[in-house]
């Protein structure tokens, strides 16, 4: 058996190991298929660790979401705590308050009453600031207190308008039209408007109520569009003629802004 096992060893040996170029050319191959193995092996490393660090980055955002969720519940959780005492103290308040209901329903009559008679000046805006004080107090915003010194204060609002005179815009009724015109007012007495044209006019009272009327005459307008040139000016105090558009009165008066 021995003889036989040499003797093939001895026919095949030739084959095997008698081209030095084969033996070169297969360890290439092994050099490159070891190299490939550990290129693969170095880069299933990388993306072990890169998933890693993937993990460990959406572990730490969890953590920092989950913080960040914490401090919102709490930061609400503060504020509905915040909003029922006050609404608690807002209760409590108008419970106590019942007997100012009426003092408050007349001062409310009154001051919507003066608005609507007095002059029109930006009327709807001063009806709807009266409209929101009392849409406050009845969904329970305000306090009857509240409502009360806000509504004073919009009185004390109107009374300082008696004492001043000023250059404004509004949109005004004019020949069943509304227009936006600029307007001096004089104190809560009379007031003039001027078109986009120069065109002028004043407001002016009868029995019906109030209405804008355009200047009657060429006096009349050269007055109105001097007098808009000195406020635009600036010019607010002094002594210059207007036209008198108050009833009973002469068609001219002097007249002083203030």
């Amino acid at each position: 058996m021995r003889r036989v096992l040499i003797t093939l060893i001895v026919g095949l040996s030739p084959t095997l190991f008698s081209s030095p170029a084969s033996a070169e050319s297969m360890a290439e191959k092994l050099a490159s298929l070891r190299a490939e193995v550990e290129t693969l092996s170095a880069t299933l490393t990388d993306q072990k660790t890169d998933n890693r660090n993937t993990v460990r980055a959406l572990a730490r955002q969890k953590s920092d979401l989950q913080i960040d969720l914490d401090r919102e519940k709490l930061r609400l959780a503060k504020a509905r705590a915040a909003l029922s005492k006050k609404q608690s103290e807002i209760s409590e308040k108008s419970a106590s308050s019942e007997d100012l209901a009426p003092l408050f329903d007349k001062a409310v009559v009154s001051a919507k009453g003066y608005v609507e008679q007095s002059l029109p000046f930006r009327t709807v805006d001063r009806l709807a600031e009266i409209e929101k004080i009392v849409a406050q107090e009845k969904s329970g915003a305000l306090t009857k207190e509240r409502a009360l010194s806000r509504l004073w204060g919009f009185i004390e609002d109107e009374i300082r308008m008696t004492k001043e005179s000023a250059l404004f815009r509004q949109s005004i009724q004019l020949g069943g039209e509304n227009k936006l015109v600029d307007v001096v007012r004089i104190g809560m007495v009379m007031m003039f408007f001027k078109e986009q044209d120069d065109s002028t006019g004043y407001a002016i009272k009868t029995e019906s109520g109030w209405s804008f009327k355009k200047a009657s005459s060429q006096s009349e307008q050269t007055l109105i569009l001097k007098a808009f040139d000195m406020f635009k000016k600036q010019i607010k105090e002094g002594l210059f003629v207007l036209p008198n558009v108050l009833p009973k009165a002469a068609s001219h008066t002097g007249g002083q802004a203030q």
